[in-house]
C-alpha cells in the first residue's frame, strides 16, 4: 500500500512538473520583469531608507530609523504640513470628482443629442498635458490684474479692492490646486461611470418608467445601488491620486510660502534632487505607501465591497 502511495504522488509530482515547465514560457518573462522592476526597487527603496546613501561616492551606511525621526522631528513641520495637505486634497476633491463625474455620465448618458460632444468636451481636460493645464491655471490666479480670478473680482465684480496673491499664500494657494484637481479629473470619473451606466439592463429602466418613476427616482433606486463597485473604483484611484499630486504643486506655489502648500510627492523631490538626501526621501515614499495602502484598506471596510455583488444581485 505504501509503494502504492509513494507511485502514485511521483506521478502527481511528475504531472505538475511537467505543467509548469509547459507555462514556464509564458509566466517567467512577466515575473523577471515584476522581479527586475518593481520588486527589487521596493526592496532597494526600503534599504535607503533605513540608510544614507551618498549617491556620487555609491556608499550607503545603516542608520536604521533615523531618517523617520529627521522627518517626524523637523522644526519647521515641513511633514506634517505636506500631509495635512495630501489629505486635505483627497477629502475636498474626492467627493465633488465623484459626485460630479456621476452625475455628468447619468445626464450624458441619457441625452439624446450631443451627447459624442459632451463626452470629448468633458474628457480634454484629461488628456490635455498636466504642464499646460499648470500654465492655464498659472495665468488664471495671477497675483496681478492680468490674472482671470483678479481681474473678475477688483475690475469687473468689484467684491475686492485689492489683488489676491492667490499662489503665494497658503489657503488660496491650496485653493488653485484642488481647483485644477478637479477640473483635470472629472472627465476620467465621467467616463468610467458611463462604461458602467452601460451595463445596467434596459428592463429596469423600463419597468421604473411603467411604474410613473422619473430621472431622479431612477437615478436613486436604480443608478446608485448598481454603481456601487464602480464608486469603490474611482475612490481607490482618486485617494491614491491624492498621495500622488506633484506637478500642479511645484508648477503653482513650489511648495511655498515656507512649505504651507507642499506635499508629499513634492517634498520628497525636493529632498531628493535639491538636498541629495535620498535616504529622507526614501522614507517619505514609503511613509505614502504605507497610508495608501492603510487608506485603501479602510474605504474597503468602509463600503463593505465583499457584499456589494450580493446585494447588487438581490436588487
Amino acid at each position: 500500500m505504501n509503494a502504492s502511495l509513494s507511485d502514485s504522488f511521483r506521478k502527481t509530482i511528475k504531472k505538475d512538473f511537467h505543467q509548469w515547465l509547459v507555462a514556464a514560457p509564458f509566466v517567467l518573462p512577466g515575473l523577471v520583469l515584476v522581479a527586475v522592476f518593481v520588486i527589487y526597487p521596493m526592496i532597494f527603496t526600503i534599504r535607503i531608507a533605513l540608510s544614507e546613501y551618498q549617491i556620487v561616492r555609491g556608499t550607503i551606511t545603516f542608520l536604521g530609523l533615523d531618517n523617520f525621526v529627521k522627518i517626524f522631528s523637523d522644526s519647521n513641520g515641513r511633514f506634517w504640513y505636506a500631509l495635512r495637505n495630501n489629505l486635505l486634497y483627497g477629502v475636498v476633491t474626492t467627493p465633488l470628482i465623484v459626485i460630479m463625474g456621476m452625475v455628468l455620465a447619468y445626464l450624458v448618458n441619457n441625452i439624446r443629442r450631443g451627447s459624442t460632444f459632451f463626452k470629448v468636451a468633458l474628457y480634454l481636460p484629461v488628456i490635455t498635458s498636466w504642464v499646460i493645464v499648470s500654465l492655464v491655471f498659472t495665468y488664471m490666479f495671477n497675483n496681478s490684474d492680468r490674472g482671470l480670478f483678479n481681474y473678475l473680482l477688483v475690475n469687473v465684480l468689484h467684491i475686492s479692492k485689492d489683488y489676491i496673491p492667490w499662489l503665494l499664500r497658503e489657503w488660496p494657494g491650496n485653493f488653485a490646486i484642488w481647483l485644477m484637481g478637479v477640473w483635470k479629473n472629472v472627465g476620467w470619473a465621467m467616463i468610467i461611470y458611463l462604461a458602467a451606466l452601460q451595463g445596467i439592463s434596459p428592463s429596469l429602466y423600463e419597468a421604473a418608467s411603467l411604474d410613473g418613476a422619473g430621472i431622479y427616482a431612477k437615478f436613486r433606486h436604480i443608478v446608485l445601488p448598481s454603481l456601487r463597485p464602480t464608486t469603490f473604483f474611482v475612490l481607490v484611484n482618486m485617494v491614491i491620486g491624492s498621495f500622488n499630486v506633484f506637478i500642479q504643486v511645484m508648477l503653482l506655489t513650489g511648495g511655498g510660502p515656507n512649505g504651507r502648500t507642499s506635499v508629499l510627492q513634492y517634498m520628497l523631490y525636493d529632498e531628493a534632487f535639491n538636498k541629495f538626501e535620498f535616504g529622507v526621501a526614501s522614507a517619505i515614499g514609503m511613509l505614502s505607501a504605507i497610508f495608501i495602502v492603510a487608506l485603501t484598506v479602510i474605504l474597503n471596510k468602509t463600503l463593505k465591497l465583499d457584499t456589494v455583488e450580493d446585494g447588487g444581485a438581490g436588487a
